[in-house]
């Protein structure tokens, strides 16, 4: 007899906890037989029978309704809490009662059957679970089905991935694993700290660049000054940054327009990644192609002459929905609140993803980003004890060559990755990147401040143009089984890197002196004086393996992992002729082994205690003679709670780490141009993380960091040498490194009469925090007030949103980091950004 599946979700019914959060939506299957024999059925003889199943590994909704098929079984749950659970999946004979508790294993869900034996409903785990009838089982009722209100009450609220374009995802991350831990084990059975922001907390903090982003979202992040603009530090050490799990080399300019998540991996993440430095990784996740169309215009406009012209468009290209299609592309100008520099990006983003058959689905990714911009890097010195008195808009770079010649970059990638489902609960993963970016810099650096005079030395390198090389790949192996008590669920991978800078020649001079009161731009310099010729590269390859062992009634989850790596490193520099520079080409070759072991008790549903235990092998680095230098190691410990509150909107995650960083290179005090591999540097503290909803009008984002980070062992001197060299000692806090920071951003979503409006504020605070290695000055505390209001309409079949944001709303004067004497970094004044959104 043939059944019809029907969408449903629960009202909000009485009683107690249990039965507020009981769960139900959906009666499915081969229909439910009306026969005597079949209703005399009853529930235990019903739970008893055993079959054979082969249901794959993968959401559990599917996985619930192929089971309610193969039994002829109504099966009530809400899609709303099941729709970002996965499920291990069966393979084999089970009865029912097996079949269900190890499909809603490591869920935190129960089942209970109806009196008749004919229905199973899917509710929260710590209910009673009855199996004669709903009064016996200590339960309360279910309350009524609602036919239909699930989807309404999400199209309103604007929370789930079920949104428009996948826009609407609410603050708080998904509770299955993000893809950057490259398992299915959810959220809160992995002991590890994993942070993400969502697309809509880009989008309503109106965030372009990954760094916007990423500082104020997420604890134990902050800016460091860097050439590659989006480099952050994590933990107090900067942070490679990924796309879809590859590395990416070049970290110039990512935006966040084809972007649906940004995951932060905290602490060591060798194991899974390879060679890093031990804070974290920062991994951005490509949206995906839809099977329901969508279409998106944006426009914005800013302060300072901003101007970006974002486009979204995706759906199915066959009737079938075998082959989907998503196009992102951007165009972006600005000019700045520094003098002088400005910035023009065009970005296109086509992907397409093809599923043929239900155990295969590819995604191929195109991308291309052609970017001309006047480079900022943060020129800006410190006198006597804190940054000098002179303008944050002044530009002090060599503004003769800087402004009459700006960057270009022309960016071309192409990725894949796919996934087959071998057997239920195993699968295999390949993705595969492919990106050559041609570059022309000229770029600016500060020498020593006279700080009598204000004349500051400056260096100035050019690069006429260059190609880098960049290709990833790996190989993940996913599987599930038992050995009596103890589940497994296993990964083992491979990975490759080749990144490559071919010979070039460029110049490397001195370029004069400027007074930082008074800057003379119009200076000529010869380019041609000194040429010289470089060329860099680096390749590893990596094996690893993890077993996650789960017991205990799935409240027990150990992690065993480890990685061993194979690496090449190669380098020169500053040689002044093309035949030289291949001579002297210098290889260094490395390896080693990074473990990875973690614990976590889940005593409750909604409450996670974990513990880990890594170690990592780190990049090599370059000595003042262009030589590779033994790669730098680092290690962790951490603790920490995770607890789901407020029926799961709330996500709120405690860590305590602990991390160590050696072989960092030091000046050697004998010779100033030698570098030695006797430091050591140490991240300490304390991180809070609380994202998601507090009611369906109410959302917060809310985060503090308290943060030691300081050289454990540095360079020998006394501190008038460590002043006038910039010397690392021991006892000396990491420059850029606030003690304390934190960040609250709260936003209201009006109903009613004012549905649509939302309203947004937030602040953002660091304590004060010091500047340079040998810590001679300070940059003060600030805290920062931002704003927004947005109201969204439907317009006949268009949806239409109007936003406007305010970033430092007070015009604050303030230095977010700084990596030295000379350079510091400056915060932007108040800003205003509007947008017009329209989508269908």
């Amino acid at each position: 007899m043939a059944g019809r599946n029907i969408r449903t979700k629960f009202g909000s019914g009485e009683g107690n906890m249990g039965s507020m959060l009981a769960m139900a939506f959906m009666a499915l299957g081969a229909g439910v037989s009306d026969s005597p024999a079949q209703a005399a059925i009853s529930p235990q003889e019903r739970a008893g029978l055993v079959q054979s199943y082969r249901i794959p590994s993968g959401p559990l909704p599917s996985a619930l309704n192929s089971f309610a098929e193969l039994n002829g079984l109504q099966v009530l749950y809400d899609s709303a809490v099941t729709s970002r659970l996965r499920t291990i999946g069966l393979d084999g004979d089970f009865s029912v009662r097996e079949g269900l508790d190890r499909l809603l294993r490591g869920t935190g869900l129960s089942w209970r059957f109806s009196a008749r034996g004919d229905t199973v409903s899917i509710l929260l785990a710590q209910n009673d679970r009855g199996t004669m009838n709903d009064a016996a089982s200590g339960a309360t009722a279910l309350p009524t089905i609602d036919v239909g209100a699930e989807t309404k009450q999400r199209q309103d609220a604007h929370a789930g991935p079920q949104g428009p374009g996948d826009r609407y995802t609410g603050y708080r991350p998904a509770s299955s694993a993000p893809m950057t831990l490259k398992t299915d084990t959810p959220l809160m059975q992995t002991p590890i700290s994993v942070q993400s922001v969502t697309r809509q907390t880009m989008d309503d903090k109106q965030a372009i660049t990954i760094r916007d982003a990423l500082i104020s979202n997420v604890s134990g992040v902050t800016l460091t000054p860097n050439f590659f603009d989006n480099v952050v530090n994590v933990r107090g050490f900067l942070a490679p940054t990924y796309r879809n799990g590859l590395m990416e080399q070049r970290y110039r300019h990512l935006d966040t327009t084809n972007l649906q998540s940004i995951d932060v991996l905290k602490g060591p993440a060798a194991m899974l990644f390879g060679r890093m430095e031990p804070g974290g990784i920062v991994n951005m996740v490509v949206k995906r192609p839809l099977e329901t169309p969508y279409y998106s215009v944006e426009q914005q406009l800013g302060s300072y002459g901003l101007t970006r012209t974002t486009v979204d468009a995706t759906g199915p290209v066959t009737t079938d929905k075998s082959i989907l299609y998503r196009f992102n592309g951007e165009f972006f100008r600005t000019d700045s609140y520094r003098d002088l520099v400005n910035d023009r990006n065009v970005f296109l983003a086509p992907t397409i993803t093809l599923h043929p058959i239900e155990q295969f689905r590819m995604n191929i990714d195109f991308e291309y980003d052609n970017r001309i911009w006047v480079d900022d890097y943060p020129i800006y010195p410190a006198v006597g004890g804190g940054p000098a008195n002179i303008p944050r808009s002044r530009y002090l770079s060599p503004a003769f060559i800087t402004a009459r010649m700006p960057n270009n970059m022309d960016k071309k990638r192409i990725a894949y990755d796919w996934t087959y489902d071998v057997l239920p609960g195993w699968s295999v993963t390949n993705r595969l990147s492919y990106s050559n970016t041609g570059t022309q810099t000229e770029n600016g650096f500060p020498l020593a401040l006279n700080e009598a005079t204000g004349l500051m030395n400056l260096f100035l390198t050019y690069n006429p143009g260059g190609t880098d090389k960049n290709f990833s790949t790996n190989l993940d192996v996913k599987g599930k089984f038992s050995t009596g008590p103890l589940e497994h669920s296993i990964l083992v991978g491979f990975d490759y890197f080749n990144f490559f800078a071919p010979l070039y020649g460029g110049a490397s001079i001195f370029a004069g002196a400027v007074d930082i009161y008074n800057p003379n731009y119009w200076r000529s310099v010869n380019l041609n004086a000194a040429q010289q010729y470089n060329m860099t590269g680096q390749k590893w390859t990596g094996v690893y393996g993890q077993d996650m062992i789960s017991f205990w009634d799935d409240k027990v989850h150990v992690l065993l992992g480890g990685r061993y790596d194979w690496a090449e490193t190669s380098a020169n520099r500053d040689k002044t002729s093309a035949a030289l520079a291949n001579a002297t080409y210098q290889t260094s070759y490395d390896s080693g082994f990074s473990p990875r072991v973690g614990l976590l008790f889940q005593p409750l549903p909604w409450l996670s205690l974990y513990g880990n235990f890594t170690q990592s092998l780190g990049a090599n680095q370059l000595d003042t003679q262009g030589r590779t230098l033994a790669p730098q190691r680092g290690e962790q410990y951490e603790g920490g709670l995770k607890a789901e509150l407020l029926d799961k909107r709330l996500l709120l995650t405690i860590a305590y780490f602990d991390i160590t960083k050696t072989n960092v290179p030091v000046t050697d005090p004998a010779n100033a141009a030698n570098r030695l591999l006797i430091g050591k540097a140490r991240s300490q503290g304390v991180e809070i993380d609380l994202t998601g909803q507090i009611d369906d009008n109410w959302s917060v984002i809310a985060n503090y960091t308290h943060d030691d980070v300081r050289t454990v062992v540095g360079t020998a001197t006394d501190p008038n040498t460590a002043y006038a060299r910039q010397l690392a000692v021991a006892g000396s806090i990491l420059p850029g490194s606030p003690r304390n920071y934190g960040n609250l951003w709260i936003k209201y979503d009006a109903d009613d009469a004012f549905k649509g409006l939302s309203l947004g504020a937030g602040v953002s605070a660091s304590s004060d925090q010091l500047g340079d290695t040998a810590n001679s000055f300070v940059l003060p505390s600030y805290a920062l007030l931002n704003g927004m209001i947005a109201y969204t309409t439907k317009i006949e079949d268009f949806t239409v949103t109007a936003q406007l944001n305010v970033k430092n709303i007070t015009d604050t004067v303030y230095y977010p980091s700084a990596s030295g004497r000379s350079t510091i970094m400056t915060g932007p004044p108040r800003t205003f950004l509007g947008s017009l959104r329209v989508e269908f």
